[in-house]
């Protein structure tokens, strides 16, 4: 098989419009507030997915057969955030019928993802693994941001449930047990939760999105982000996730993201793990639509 490195696993491409999902590349990094380099994660999974196995030994997925993947271009633009998100809305919004997984990138592309995939965000819950709650109302002086997204995102209807929550503000959290359409696990108390958390998510009907800051697992996994913060999920616990979404509910994923990664300073680090992380999420995408296995 030809490698080719601008395609996710090096697998050669069907064409966009014979792909069973599209990955987009989002480089965009215009609101990081502290540590930076997210801008560089979307070509660095790019890069080391060509070390991952297009086998997966846990659901039986052969990427070389199946599902059919093409990698869309880098989408990269200029301007205010506000610009961007609406040229990364509308650059999405021919591809609603396929499944859409976007690599970030800072986390305020996934309103632009998620409203490019939808016209009315109240059909849509977010399911979201995030260290932080990101329901700030401004951060920095903006309105715009990577640590506002999830309130724009409910302020336009979405419900969300947020998952590995561990860094927020007294009004963050004073929205989060007060406001309707959020339900948030913390944490500190995922242990003792953690079979809600699944029934939670299996009992999820109608259009759900799956957003992945990479900071919301523990930084023993992923220390390579602009916020590591300890104490965030494992490995077995985020792909409890991803499986109760794609397989063991009723919903239907319209797309994903996986965001906030900065490549590592020393190759490989953990590059490999989150070209990893977007190959399973995949993978059990597929088998969700009751494939492989």
């Amino acid at each position: 098989m030809t490698i080719d490195p601008n395609q996710f696993l090096g697998i050669p491409s069907p064409g966009a419009e014979n792909a069973d999902a599209l990955l987009l590349p989002l480089p965009v990094e215009k609101t990081v507030s502290y540590g930076r380099g997210a801008g560089g994660g979307p070509r660095a999974i790019l890069d080391a997915g060509l070390q991952i196995e297009t086998f997966d030994e846990e659901t039986l997925v052969e990427f070389a057969e199946a599902p059919r993947l093409h990698t869309l271009p880098p989408l990269t633009t200029d301007g205010e955030i506000e610009d961007c998100l609406s040229t990364i809305r509308e650059h999405v919004r021919p591809w609603r019928e396929r499944f859409l997984l976007a690599l970030g990138g800072e986390h305020t592309v996934t309103h632009g993802v998620v409203t490019g995939l939808v016209d009315d965000p109240a059909e849509v819950v977010v399911v979201q693994i995030d260290a932080h709650a990101d329901l700030a109302d401004e951060l920095d002086g903006r309105h715009w941001s990577h640590g506002t997204v999830m309130r724009r995102l409910w302020e336009r209807g979405c419900r969300l449930v947020q998952i590995g929550v561990r860094s927020l503000s007294r009004e963050e959290h004073r929205l989060a047990a007060a406001g309707p359409r959020i339900t948030t696990y913390y944490a500190h108390r995922l242990k003792d939760q953690w079979s809600e958390v699944l029934e939670t998510l299996r009992g999820l009907e109608g259009k759900v999105y799956l957003t992945i800051d990479v900071d919301g697992l523990d930084p023993s996994i992923v220390p390579s982000t602009g916020t590591p913060l300890p104490g965030g999920l494992s490995w077995r616990q985020t792909m409890d996730v991803i499986r109760a979404v794609t397989a063991e509910s009723r919903c239907r994923l319209i797309g994903g993201d996986i965001v906030e990664f900065v490549p590592s300073p020393a190759s490989p680090g953990c590059d490999p793990t989150v070209a990893r992380l977007a190959a399973k999420l995949l993978a059990w995408w597929w088998v969700g639509r009751g494939n492989a296995r």
